[in-house]
């Protein structure tokens, strides 16, 4: 196996996506470049430079008719908490589509699958979110306890990368979890998705990705930011972005085409490492 660079990382994630978008140009599917790919798209007419993944977004409606219906004709295989069968045990709450053939990546301690998968995108769903203030602190406490079960219950199918947590306090820390995961429901990720949309997405004024807590109430919008759709350019390619762009990125991080300090530009996942299989 050969490590990838990040412009490798990045070419097949792109093409991973070309295949995801013809295929929702083909159904009829609703879907939106999201977080760090659409900030790339608006501030760098493609990846932010320095970003090593592709981030995309549906309504639920259209994110469960995705899940249950796309096909790739190149191999690309998407894995999500819904299709888990007996033998493939996804934990996270939201679909992930994979290139198989050629990429590994190796995940340490928290693997999302318990199985071998290559370089992936991430497609998340948009869930209806509680008009009242009140209520949206409330349901993201409750997320937020499961989440945490969650990255509990990951560590079981990674302890034996134990080395990967670089020291004492690390491994102690992964070896805690390992123990705690022996308590933790195997059904908890089917509990978060079921309470991630607990309330339809057409039932409120409100939207949110409930199955990332990384921007916590920043990830709070109004719908009216997904009525309609537009072609924008990322890379040399065009995909779909929500017409309600200023307003989502101005959410999550405020004056979005202000450049961070270098020392702030990182991948932001240095816990995956990247791989040819030949």
């Amino acid at each position: 196996m050969r490590e990838m660079a990040l412009k490798e990382i990045q070419q097949v994630s792109l093409d991973i996506l070309k295949d995801v978008h013809q295929f929702c140009i083909n159904n009829g599917i609703h879907y939106s470049l999201c977080y760090g790919t659409l900030l790339g798209a608006i501030r760098h007419n493609g990846f932010i430079p320095w970003d090593d993944d592709i981030d995309i977004m549906m309504p639920r409606p259209d994110y469960d008719r995705f899940v249950n219906t796309y096909k790739s004709e190149i191999g690309y295989l998407l894995f999500a908490a819904e299709k888990n069968d007996g033998r493939t045990k996804v934990s996270v709450a939201f679909a992930r589509v994979c290139e198989m053939r050629k990429t590994y990546v190796d995940t340490g301690v928290g693997p999302w699958i318990n199985k071998k998968t290559g370089v992936w995108i991430d497609v998340f769903p948009i869930d209806g979110a509680p008009d009242n203030v009140k209520d949206v602190k409330i349901k993201r406490t409750q997320i937020n306890k499961l989440m945490r079960l969650m990255s509990i219950a990951r560590v079981r199918n990674g302890y034996q990368k134990i080395y990967r947590a670089n020291n004492f306090k690390l491994q102690l820390k992964v070896y805690c979890k390992y123990l705690l995961s022996f308590f933790v429901r195997s059904d908890i990720v089917n509990k978060y998705i079921n309470l991630c949309k607990e309330i339809a997405y057409n039932e409120t004024n409100y939207v949110c990705n409930y199955s990332l807590t990384t921007y916590k109430d920043k990830d709070l919008h109004s719908i009216g930011i997904m009525n309609s759709y537009l072609l924008h350019q990322f890379e040399n390619e065009c995909f779909f972005i929500i017409s309600g762009y200023h307003e989502y990125l101005t959410n999550i991080y405020g004056d979005y085409m202000q450049l961070p300090p270098v020392e702030k530009r990182l991948t932001g996942h240095d816990f995956n490492i990247f791989y040819f299989l030949s």
